[in-house]
């Protein structure tokens, strides 16, 4: 005896119902007739199989009816632990430096006042050489993943990023594994040549930010000696696909109560050919709250980008990945410049977090109690993640957080409540990027 899917979601729209199924994905667009006469046969799926055959099968094929034995937790557990112990694809960032150029009011690092000066020396560098070796040669994974970080990471690019990528590069050709980079950067620094060598180290992906239109930018993201930074980064991001046609590049605004203000302004600023390769990801500067009023804002802006033709990021709502974050992954870490590893760059740089150490002969000494501790349970163990309907994409806060609330005896965090945006307002963008619906 089948029966309907847990995870099915209904979201109303004008004169329209959206189904949307969490766990497959799958979303129709009803008509209010339609949706009533599907609902009759709520309690009698024998029924509706027996009235529409076709559009039965087609329901059971997307997911919206199941199998009656079939545990959809289950599978969301299954799926969850190949993604995190299964997946060979190593996802390492480096920070060849916790030092930046900028100065940005409400950057994580500094807030944190975590204790930095200067940058990766020789050995260290020579020591993550050996890492990627190590990787390559005697782990045997099957894909490498570098990701930049800082600090800003493009102060040194020639004397640590470049080098090691090359390495890399070297390794990963002689081996053939897959292989691909990221930088999360302010850009200021990139300049053509810069853009012509990431593209024969194979960078692919890009995070760079604007703190708003030029007027309110520049205030937060300026050089002490040029003054504002806001052109310089535009032209770098109209650039950045000219010279790597493959790249793409993560738009974030980050926002207070004033970016949103006039942020429209930048998006004739930008060729054709950037927004094909761009995706614009609102962020919210973590130390501020938001009122109905900034989300209504926010709620319109989205709308302005999606209508000018950007895709626009919901970072909360993530279908089909099983996981939270990518730092939730066993072979995702964090070497920083000094040697130390942690996981992830969203905590502070305490001693505390040190998850291990990497050594000259570039092995890490692992700290097992605290990796132990951090894997004790899937980041959706909980009695609120466990029963509700978003947990599909959504999967919990990451390990991080879960963790933290386990040590204080907090609540555990909402991600959902934390977005910024409704689900609502997720199902509506994808059917009408699915043309299920017209903007």
């Amino acid at each position: 005896m089948d029966k309907l899917s847990y995870y099915n979601i209904v979201v109303p729209h004008g004169a329209y119902k959206l189904v949307y199924n969490t766990l497959t994905n799958s979303l129709v667009c009803l008509t209010a007739d339609e949706y009533s006469i599907l609902s009759a046969y709520a309690d009698n799926l024998e029924g509706f199989g027996h009235d529409y055959p076709s559009l039965y099968d087609n329901f059971k094929k997307s997911g919206f009816i199941v199998d009656g034995d079939f545990n959809e937790l289950d599978y969301i557990r299954l799926q969850n632990n190949k993604v995190v112990y299964e997946d060979q694809r190593y996802h390492v960032t480096i920070n060849p430096t916790l030092d930046c150029n900028l100065r940005c009011w409400y950057c994580s690092t500094e807030y944190a006042k975590a204790q930095h000066e200067g940058c990766m020396s020789p050995e260290i560098v020579k020591a993550v050489k050996s890492h990627m070796a190590y990787l390559v040669e005697k782990k045997r994974i099957t894909a490498l993943h570098l990701d930049w970080f800082g600090g800003e990471p493009l102060m040194y690019f020639d004397e640590i990023v470049a080098p090691i990528s090359s390495v890399a590069n070297e390794l990963v050709r002689e081996h053939g594994i897959g292989f691909t980079q990221h930088v999360t950067t302010n850009s200021v620094f990139m300049t053509e040549k810069m853009m012509q060598r990431m593209a024969e180290l194979h960078f692919t992906s890009f995070q760079i930010p604007l703190d708003g239109n030029e007027r309110h930018h520049n205030v937060i993201k300026k050089n002490a000696d040029k003054g504002g930074t806001f052109k310089a980064i535009v032209g770098n991001i109209n650039m950045l696909p000219e010279i790597i046609p493959d790249a793409h590049i993560i738009l974030r605004i980050n926002f207070d109560k004033r970016t949103l203000r006039g942020i429209e302004d930048i998006i004739p600023l930008f060729t054709e050919n950037a927004k094909r390769h761009m995706t614009v990801d609102f962020q919210k500067v973590w130390q501020i709250k938001c009122n109905e009023e900034d989300l209504e804002r926010l709620r319109m802006v989205r709308k302005a980008f999606a209508d000018n033709g950007f895709c626009v990021d919901f970072w909360a709502f993530t279908p089909r990945m099983f996981h939270r974050c990518y730092a939730d992954r066993l072979h995702h870490y964090v070497i920083n410049y000094d040697g130390r590893v942690f996981k992830c760059t969203a905590q502070d740089y305490a001693d505390d977090k040190v998850l291990g150490r990497l050594g000259q002969d570039g092995h890490i000494e692992w700290s097992d109690k605290l990796r132990s501790s951090l894997f004790s349970h899937p980041t959706f163990d909980n009695e609120r993640c466990l029963a509700c309907k978003l947990l599909p994409i959504c999967m919990g806060p990451c390990i991080a957080k879960c963790k933290e609330a386990r040590d204080t005896g907090n609540p555990m965090p909402c991600v959902v409540e934390n977005s910024q945006s409704t689900v609502d307002e997720f199902v509506i963008s994808e059917a009408c990027r699915r043309k299920l619906l017209n903007g």
